[in-house]
């Protein structure tokens, strides 16, 4: 039946419910672990203008770098690209070599993003140096990739704690996360120079766990566990990504960290452990803001979550 629209007509729900693929769809879903009806499905994560708005949300935060050195906000991202390669250079992330012809050169490529807090005002603007991770050859430029992040039934569980427990919570962020984990001996990754900071003839060899890499989420994950464990914490047996003391309980989503204690003094002595093992830990506001999601607490002692900056750009784009 869709098949047969007209390209410029746009299915209703109630079209897209009636398609017997609607309920494949649900079937898929529900093995994901979604429990909601068939109708909010489509409505919320099928249907082409909600997927468009959310696209078109997202897109405007996140140029590629001809958009970004010729929008409204070029100076801001210019001094962020440069800002990305001083960071990178004073971690001895690479050594500048000549290409030779029997190097697997990799492109590189940046990413640039307006990070916002969560009701839609501006927070910074981040640059990335990235490498282009989907041409690196198994075997030779990389072995294992698997890494877990923090499941969320652990961040629920937190939560939960913190409001009957009445704790303190901390936010901190990992600067240059991948860049902390050394490659292995074996993994000899070239990557090609920053657009506008290249220079005939020379590629990267690199040094360090390079975001875009295949492996560099799994490195970064065993290099702050053991600054976890060096630190006197303990990693969970029931999730890889929450660190237990008798103080302090912390979870990590990639780079981004969540502390709780009794005492903010506790949570900072754990940070101050962590930076003397080598962790570029910025600590931020308290679990006010966690991947996008703004955490409020009411008067009654209840957290309410939102993601109120996401809605209004949806509704701009739509």
């Amino acid at each position: 039946m869709l098949l047969a629209m007209d390209d410029n007509e746009v299915p209703t729900v109630e079209q897209l419910l009636a398609c017997p693929i609607s309920r494949f769809i649900q079937f898929a879903a529900n093995d994901c672990g979604y429990e909601g009806s068939r109708k909010e499905l489509i409505a919320n994560w099928v249907h082409p203008f909600f997927l468009k708005a959310k696209s078109e949300a997202s897109k405007q935060d996140n140029p590629n770098w001809r958009e970004a050195m010729n929008g409204p906000f070029s100076e801001e991202y210019w001094k962020a690209s440069v800002k990305e390669l001083e960071t990178l250079e004073d971690m001895d992330a690479w050594e500048v070599v000549d290409q030779t012809s029997d190097m697997n050169v990799i492109d590189s490529i940046w990413a640039f993003k307006l990070k916002r807090y969560p009701d839609g005002l501006i927070k910074k603007f981040k640059a990335r140096f990235c490498a282009r991770g989907d041409q690196q050859l198994e075997g030779v430029d990389f072995f294992e990739t698997y890494a877990p992040v923090v499941q969320w039934t652990t961040v629920r569980l937190l939560l939960i704690l913190e409001i009957l427990l009445n704790l303190k919570s901390k936010q901190g962020d990992v600067t240059a996360a991948f860049l902390h984990a050394d490659l292995d001996e074996k993994e000899k990754v070239y990557v090609r120079m920053p657009q506008g900071f290249r220079k005939n003839g020379k590629v990267l060899k690199l040094k360090k766990t390079l975001y875009g890499l295949k492996q560099s989420p799994r490195m970064f994950w065993k290099y702050l566990t053991a600054a976890m464990v060096k630190s006197g914490m303990q990693v969970s047996k029931l999730d890889p990504c929450l660190f237990v003391d008798d103080r302090v309980v912390c979870i990590c989503y990639v780079d981004d960290i969540l502390f709780w204690s009794k005492d903010v003094k506790y949570i900072n002595d754990l940070a101050e452990k962590l930076r003397k093992q080598g962790l570029l830990l910025e600590q931020e506001d308290d679990a006010a803001g966690f991947l996008g999601v703004k955490l409020a607490k009411t008067d009654e002692g209840k957290l309410i979550l939102a993601q109120t900056g996401l809605t209004d750009r949806v509704i701009e784009a739509l």
